[in-house]
């Protein structure tokens, strides 16, 4: 009696091994959807961004090591990284976060007024240990050479009116705004 009962016992035990993944999956139901609008959310997300390509702005030193300065860059989901670049190397990036929607809308009016793609290739002539703002977006790199130094984008930017290097410098100055230095 006592073995069909260890047999009855081990085959319930069998049985309710079984139906309890099913109880774990009934469980873990509700959370399938919350899952599933955290992916939704992220398309969306990347659909309202106004960023057709990666953009990145370095706001670089010429000297000893090479070029030393601060690497800007916005992901076409408006994601950013704020990196430090020593000579030929760029670093790990110190602060990452994701634009706001008004930083999007914001950045969405500079990229239609400002036809990032037209900027020249160079503008400025080679000097040493110049200060270089170089700009990549679509497949396209223009890169403004100023003198050493030159002071903050904000004083730069006023000096430089509304020509392509003041443009390239309004750039560099908003996307700096938004992400911080």
């Amino acid at each position: 009696m006592k073995w069909g009962n260890a047999e009855t016992t081990e085959g319930s035990a069998a049985n309710s091994s079984r139906s309890r993944p099913w109880r774990f999956i009934i469980q873990a139901l509700p959370v399938g959807p919350v899952f599933a609008s955290l992916l939704i959310t992220g398309v969306i997300l990347a659909q309202e961004c106004p960023m057709t390509a990666p953009l990145t702005v370095k706001d670089l030193q010429d000297g000893i090591v090479g070029q030393t300065g601060t690497v800007w860059t916005i992901a076409p989901d408006c994601s950013f990284t704020v990196a430090r670049q020593i000579g030929l190397k760029i670093g790990d990036p110190y602060k990452q976060g994701r634009l706001t929607p008004e930083q999007q809308a914001q950045l969405k009016a500079l990229l239609d007024r400002m036809a990032v793609a037209e900027f020249p290739a160079q503008l400025g002539s080679p000097q040493v240990n110049a200060r270089r703002i170089a700009i990549s977006y679509a497949g396209k790199e223009a890169v403004l050479i100023l003198p050493p130094g030159g002071g903050d984008l904000s004083t730069l930017r006023t000096r430089a009116g509304d020509d392509p290097a003041g443009r390239m410098l309004e750039l560099a100055d908003i996307l700096k705004g938004m992400m911080g230095d």
